[in-house]
């Protein structure tokens, strides 16, 4: 026989999707309103649906407050399958707040431990957008006059071209740029690079891990052809002229070469560094004046809410008098400092630390991301570290920058070349107390609205109980191969479309027999701005078994 699955419904209204609820095989369900049944029965048809249930032998309870739903129902009687709690609110005119309120403690007191929810808690939405769908897109190029192309990585569809820096832009990462380049124009002679600096490099950064890099394949007869282009089979992103960067010099350093010829594999770049080398060896560079680029980099990085694959890098670049240069950087990072304290004073009023730390007294587990990366593109000098008091509030001791020197003999012997890094979408969230990277990149217009342009605000989270999921999965690693974990979290991003929200290695088991390594990890899917359900969930978590299989060759357990 059949078991019967037990559904409660709060918040009942006329009790029309009870009543059409109640039919279905195997089901029984108990429709609760917080009015008293004589309130309810003058609503249209609500009599009538409360009749069919009775009929049907469902049970009808009012004026239940389902914020103590112990109170209503005996020990017996708590557990349910599913809880439906179809659009909540107080009334029509009770407002954001107090519906809020009761959501908040709706999810609290229901799971009490006398009251069993566990795993059958539905959240509905009312304004939730569905999850995206992002078409494959192509980057059109040309070089020496032939006409190349190369698909986005998936990760970095709804990305790669958001324009935040743009004059119209009114995104916080944008308000940042404006402040500090206001900031430091006010104490150095400062010029904007503005000119356009290519999405590409060609050849090899010495030192740096390849599982970091977005790698590239350029091929002419890989460009989608008109009729599947008007078909909307492929996005297109048209650049009218692209320089490469090719090769490295003795200090690890990328040069940028104009007339390249086409090769097979290029990489988006990961750092604006060889773009400033460049303008240096140009000759294109007034000593003693600041030169500032910024734009988007990409990077391959682990799952972590401050962890992003792409973000604006700001890099500053100065070349002063030998001997000179340990006064210019703590002059430089004195003005970052003030800039950011401003930016920050006028958003919170939470205790803000900013240090410089020579990178000798850091330790390598202490590096984020963004720093970590950093030092392996060439010898760092500081840190600049950020620390917000505020429970919770941010990741305790992020660095948001680093600064380097380099000498360069074509330039003067007697002068330093002083380079500052700082990564703009970082400083953005911990300014403004924004606790996950995903939200920059949202389109939901509510996360816009809350920074009118050239101003800072403290960011209110307007998705407060999004649903999550948990999966785990098990593998064992191929005989005598390393595993990249870089690579596993990459393709857990791709194919949820950022769902994913953290990965956590639970187990790692090891076979005295053979030596053969199997692995452990739990993957939580949540979105940032939209509500993810079970199925969607569990088809990603499918197709990331299948996708770690075919690219790392694990063998699934």
């Amino acid at each position: 026989m059949e078991a019967v699955r037990r559904v409660l419904l709060l918040g009942e209204g006329n009790f029309s999707f009870a009543a059409s609820l109640c039919g279905a095989a195997g089901t029984h369900v108990v429709a609760t309103c917080y009015e008293s049944e004589e309130e309810v029965s003058g609503r249209g048809r609500a009599a009538e649906s409360i009749r069919r249930l009775r009929e049907r032998g469902a049970e009808v309870v009012f004026s239940v407050d389902c914020t103590k739903l112990k109170d209503y129902f005996l020990p017996e009687k708590r557990e349910f399958d599913c809880i439906y709690f179809n659009f909540p609110h107080c009334g029509r005119k009770a407002g954001v707040v107090k519906n809020r309120e009761l959501l908040a403690h709706f999810f609290h007191r229901s799971q009490d431990k006398p009251f069993c929810v566990e795993g059958a808690l539905n959240h509905i939405f009312t304004r939730s957008m569905p999850l995206p769908y992002f078409k494959p897109m192509i980057c059109k190029i040309e070089l020496e006059s032939q006409k190349v192309s190369f698909q986005v990585p998936q990760v970095l569809v709804d990305k790669i071209d958001r324009d935040f820096l743009e004059l119209n832009s009114n995104h916080p990462v944008r308000t940042v740029k404006e402040k500090l380049t206001a900031e430091l124009s006010q104490a150095f002679p400062l010029q904007n690079i503005d000119y356009c600096l290519s999405l590409l490099h060609q050849g090899h950064l010495n030192g740096v891990c390849h599982s970091n890099i977005f790698w590239i394949i350029l091929n002419p007869e890989e460009t989608p052809s008109t009729e599947e282009m008007s078909n909307g089979l492929a996005n297109a992103v048209l650049f009218s002229h692209v320089d490469f960067c090719r090769d490295t010099d003795k200090n690890g350093w990328v040069n940028v070469q104009e007339g390249c010829h086409i090769s097979k594999q290029y990489y988006l770049r990961p750092s604006l560094l060889p773009y400033a080398q460049a303008i240096i060896q140009r000759g294109a560079f007034l000593p003693g004046t600041l030169h500032v680029l910024s734009g988007p980099v990409f990077r391959k990085c682990l799952i972590t809410p401050y962890s992003m694959p792409v973000f604006h890098e700001m890099l500053f670049v100065c070349a002063v008098n030998r001997g000179t240069e340990k006064s210019f950087i703590q002059m430089l990072v004195n003005n970052i400092k003030t800039s950011i304290h401003s930016l920050h004073q006028t958003v919170s009023g939470f205790k803000l630390n900013i240090n410089l730390q020579e990178e000798a007294s850091f330790e390598t587990t202490e590096l984020n991301d963004f720093a970590a990366f950093e030092s392996q593109l060439s010898r760092i000098q500081y840190f600049i570290c950020m620390e917000i008091d505020a429970s919770g509030s941010c990741e305790k001791g992020s660095c948001v920058g680093i600064i380097r020197t380099a000498h360069y003999e074509l330039v003067s012997s007697e002068l330093v070349v002083v380079f500052a890094s700082l990564n703009l979408d970082l400083l953005a969230m911990l300014i403004c107390g924004i606790p996950d990277w995903r939200m920059l990149w949202t389109s939901d217009t509510r996360f816009l609205r809350q920074f009118p342009r050239g101003k800072l605000r403290l960011f209110k989270s307007f998705s407060l109980y999004p649903p999550s999921y948990v999966h785990d999965v098990s593998f064992w690693i191929p005989d005598g191969e390393q595993f990249d974990e870089v690579a596993f979290h990459t393709i857990a991003r791709r194919v949820s479309g950022e769902m994913v929200v953290s990965i956590q290695l639970i187990d790692c088991f090891q076979q005295s027999e053979t030596g053969r390594k199997s692995l452990c990890y739990r993957l939580t899917f949540q979105s940032c701005d939209k509500a993810l359900s079970r199925q969607e969930v569990a088809e990603m978590q499918l197709l990331f078994r299948k996708e770690i299989n075919r690219c790392l060759r694990v063998t699934l357990r």
